[in-house]
């Protein structure tokens, strides 16, 4: 796979214009949901395991080296459109590592890319896992001339199933992109992002960035779990061809949701949040009660729906739960589980919509979209 000399995705231009607009000091669609200049410390409360990182000239240094050293952003994005960027000037023979992991199942799973300074490479690794000591699989190498000295943003973006990962020299205004597709044969870009030296000179890491193509105020951004990050795969139903927001990770639950009210709904600011959670467990009265509540108390307005039939059991019980807190709450909500039923008769799962017994195909979809339609007439006028 070669790096692409010239970029052509506008989604990719928005969100390098919003990572240097702080700098620049200029005005650029979307949203920027998180930014820190390591010039004045670390802020504590933001990152992870900082004990192995110290004021430098410019920024921050590491002490130590090694995959177990990171310091990670301990704060979690799940927008389907969402980019993370690092700035850092590395010496002749420093080998660099940024990595994704999984917050909902802290440290697990997700994609490392290294800046090899002596051998001018850009390694991509596979599924990492932030609690072992040793390398994964290499996914691909990539020639790259980086030079000492030099000023670069090393990014990773995800954009539906594309994922990017993105080399900016700011000496020489140059910017490449090594392009994958979604799976794990293509590295997966996760919701928790980190930092280690892994040899050679420290670098010196100088500000961390997380930014979003979806502008504030949009008019409904849904959230959950991988349910409803499939949904931008139907455009023309909950994604509305990109006019409404998508947060959903494989595996969330309603802890990971909790956490995105800090990271994303509190700096977008929809107007509704449609909530989808659940399926993988850890819901309660309580839980529930909670998540909904910090919603309202930034002006927004959760809409809390039933979750979908289950192929390997009843979700009775589990939308019962849903109901108290939406009926205690004043809150609205679309029986999703009635439009994933045989005959709409809310007794068992359609499986014909299912194919993996847990996913919604498009027509599944779009009955959960038609569902919502009626149930919730508020998000569409």
């Amino acid at each position: 796979m070669k790096i692409n000399l010239t970029i052509k995705s506008s989604v990719l231009i928005t969100l390098l214009n919003i990572s240097m607009c702080l700098a620049q000091g200029g005005n650029n669609k979307g949203t920027i949901l998180y930014y820190t200049n390591f010039k004045k410390g670390i802020p504590l409360t933001d990152f992870a395991n900082p004990g192995q990182w110290v004021p430098a000239k410019g920024g921050i240094t590491s002490t130590s080296t090694g995959l177990k050293n990171y310091l990670m952003l301990f704060r979690q994005y799940s927008l389907n459109k969402r980019m993370v960027s690092v700035r850092v000037s590395m010496g002749k023979d420093t080998r660099f590592n940024f990595f994704t992991v999984e917050m909902d199942n802290f440290h697990m799973w997700g994609t490392l890319i290294q800046a090899d300074v002596a051998n001018c490479i850009l390694k991509v690794f596979a599924n990492y896992n932030a609690d072992s000591a040793a390398y994964p699989q290499v996914l691909s190498i990539h020639p790259y001339k980086f030079i000492a000295g030099h000023d670069y943003t090393l990014s990773m973006l995800r954009d539906n199933n594309a994922k990017k990962f993105i080399i900016t020299d700011h000496e020489t205004g140059k910017i490449d992109t090594v392009t994958r597709t979604y799976g794990t044969d293509g590295g997966l870009i996760r919701d928790g992002f980190a930092i280690a030296t892994e040899s050679g000179t420290p670098p010196i890491v100088k500000s961390f960035t997380v930014s979003t193509a979806y502008p504030k105020n949009l008019r409904v951004l849904y959230m959950g779990d991988s349910i409803t990050e499939g949904l931008y795969s139907v455009p023309d139903a909950f994604s509305q061809h990109g006019q409404a927001g998508i947060s959903g990770r494989s595996s969330g639950n309603v802890y990971g949701a909790q956490n995105r009210v800090l990271s994303e709904l509190a700096i977008l600011r929809p107007k509704y949040v449609s909530i989808l959670i659940g399926t993988n467990n850890g819901n309660s009265i309580a839980n529930l009660t909670n998540l909904c509540q910090s919603i309202l108390k930034l002006g927004i307005t959760p809409i809390l729906n039933n979750l979908p039939w289950k192929y390997n059991g009843s979700v009775v019980e589990d939308n019962r739960i849903i109901a108290e807190v939406r009926k205690s709450l004043g809150l609205k909500g679309a029986a999703f589980d009635v439009a994933t039923s045989i005959n709409g008769l809310n007794q068992q799962q359609d499986k014909s919509i299912f194919p993996d017994g847990v996913h919604p195909n498009a027509i599944g979809i779009q009955l959960m979209y038609r569902q919502l339609q009626k149930d919730v007439s508020d998000l569409f006028e």
